[in-house]
């Protein structure tokens, strides 16, 4: 890699970082390359991105910012996930591919400059996404509405069946 192109990706990877909420890494080291690809898929569905970094490069991009607390995650091959919106989503992603291959190992990571350990990122992946959050609320603001419905309309109903038994007693009356 020459110069100019490593300034480039170190400029590349210090926007990443003060742009993303989150930035997760992991030690990729035994995946395949269609592995690799699969992983790359789960965090572009989790509205994410997955780079491949030099350590060296990670380090000059971090340098002075509130991602400077993952130096010491900086070992070994490693993998960069950067959220955009949704950490818990890019969280899940990530821990779901952990969980089904074994040489995938979450290394930590760090949300709004605070380092984050793998349990906390596990932590991070039991929580409700934003969509499923989104859906509980929806069902917490309809849930009022509908039994003030189901109120209003018994007294209707609850008349309208008094009008009909009356009906059906001068029948036969």
């Amino acid at each position: 890699m020459e110069y100019q192109d490593k300034v480039a990706m170190v400029e590349t990877l210090a926007g990443k970082f003060s742009q993303a909420p989150i930035a997760i890494l992991a030690d990729y080291r035994g995946l395949t390359v269609s592995e690799i690809t699969e992983v790359r898929n789960r965090v572009r569905e989790a509205d994410g991105e997955l780079v491949v970094a030099k350590n060296t490069l990670t380090r000059l991009a971090i340098r002075d910012t509130d991602a400077a607390a993952i130096e010491p995650l900086l070992q070994g091959p490693t993998a960069l996930a950067f959220g955009a919106d949704d950490a818990a989503a890019l969280a899940k992603a990530l821990d779901g591919f952990a969980k089904d291959n074994e040489a995938f190992e979450i290394k930590g990571g760090v949300m709004e400059g605070e380092l984050l350990d793998t349990a906390q990122i596990k932590q991070l992946a039991s929580l409700p996404g934003r969509d499923e959050l989104r859906a509980k609320l929806l069902a917490l603001l309809t849930t009022p509405a509908t039994q003030l419905v189901r109120v209003l309309q018994a007294p209707a109903q609850q008349l309208a069946q008094v009008m009909q038994a009356r009906a059906k007693q001068q029948e036969n009356g």
